[in-house]
């Protein structure tokens, strides 16, 4: 079965579904289906992004596929307590993954929905770079304890970005 978010990506702008204006919380009619809204906007060159691709995993497993479309942004509902991984992918540019950990403390019950910006790289900046860097995803999403709130690791991403950053460098100067 796939998880909530299989007819959002259908579409490719969705209106947040939340019950409360700017919060997500329970949802469903039973009360007890929980989800995590994650708001995708993919950028290249300084752009909105096009023609782009989406595959959402859960749990390493593939669940759902967007298609190329021409819209820039696009909402995913996804189940909590779960760990997913979204893969864009553009020709001509840099795959890029995002890892996303749902599980929430106990007692949390509102929460923001997670702003999510991608943005597409030429893939020929890394002709160069070793492929065991370009494997990882570029951002690691948890709920962090003292924002209260779902946000990327700034640990990862400063480490992260500085090996991208090294490896472009590299190849630009050859």
């Amino acid at each position: 079965m796939l998880p909530n978010m299989s007819k959002n990506l259908l579409l490719p702008t969705i209106l947040l579904t939340a019950t409360a204006p700017g919060l997500a919380q329970s949802g469903g009619a039973s009360g007890d289906a929980r989800y995590l809204p994650v708001m995708v906007e993919v950028t290249q060159n300084g752009g909105k992004a096009r023609d782009f691709s989406v595959v959402l995993f859960k749990d390493n497993e593939q669940v759902a596929e967007l298609p190329p479309s021409s819209h820039a942004a696009f909402e995913l509902d996804l189940d909590l307590n779960a760990c997913f991984t979204i893969r864009v992918r553009k020709e001509g540019y840099r795959e890029k993954m995002i890892h996303i950990n749902t599980a929430l403390p106990e007692g949390v019950r509102e929460y923001e929905p997670y702003p999510c910006l991608v943005d597409l790289e030429p893939s020929d900046r890394f002709a160069h770079a070793d492929p065991f860097y370009l494997d990882f995803p570029s951002a690691v999403v948890r709920w962090n304890e003292v924002k209260h709130e779902f946000d990327h690791s700034d640990e990862y991403l400063d480490e992260i970005q500085l090996k991208m950053a090294l490896l472009s460098a590299q190849g630009a100067a050859e």
